[in-house]
């Protein structure tokens, strides 16, 4: 069973649309869009359990250029 998440992320001003972009073409990501609110972009993830969750994370999208921190919601 494939584990599905929101990653909600704030960005640098100005970064909002090379975010998306470099968010898109990671493994795993399935949709990444601009928004408005408390949070600059939203991502869905889709990957196959909670250690590729916490791999994907830590090693693509946390260190993405421009993503200043992250909230994830785990969909149950």
């Amino acid at each position: 069973m494939s584990i599905k998440a929101y990653i909600l992320a704030n960005v640098e001003v100005g970064s909002g649309a090379g975010v998306v972009e470099d968010l898109l073409a990671v493994e795993g990501v399935k949709s990444a869009e601009n928004v408005t609110g408390p949070f600059d972009v939203i991502a869905v993830v889709e990957v196959d359990d909670t250690a590729a969750l916490g791999e994907l994370l830590i090693s693509k999208i946390e260190t993405t250029k421009g993503i200043t921190n992250t909230l994830t919601c785990v969909v149950t």
